[in-house]
């Protein structure tokens, strides 16, 4: 059964793929690998210089993440449609965070643009 995240990561990499100044706008804020654990399932999400991907699996070729967010499928759906907020998320213990902390105080450009474009 798909998960109800998976609507939303396809989003985000078509943001990625077809909105070229977003895509430039999230690589200058974040600068990183962010290595989503949605479920038990790895997403890497590049956001380096020159990159700017969204793949289903750990980061290639032996990169490591600057960040790994760790959630369920439901706190990925609320935290981006805005229900439950990223530090709300952390502080309830339904999101865990290893890595850079500076990069998950900018996470909501990422969440945002992983929302779907059309709101009811």
């Amino acid at each position: 059964m798909p998960d109800a995240s998976d609507p939303l990561l396809a989003q985000l990499a078509t943001t990625l793929e077809k909105d070229e100044g977003q895509r430039k706008e999230l690589i200058g804020k974040i600068k990183g690998i962010v290595l989503f654990v949605i479920d038990g399932e790895k997403w890497t999400l590049d956001l380096r210089e020159g990159k700017g991907s969204l793949t289903k699996g750990a980061p290639a070729d032996g990169d490591k993440p600057d960040i790994t967010l760790t959630i369920s499928g439901d706190n990925f759906v609320k935290m981006v449609m805005g229900k439950l907020g990223p530090q709300q998320a952390f502080l309830m213990r339904k999101l865990k965070i290893s890595g850079s902390m500076g990069l998950a105080m900018k996470l909501q450009p990422i969440l945002d643009a992983a929302a779907p474009k059309a709101k009811l």
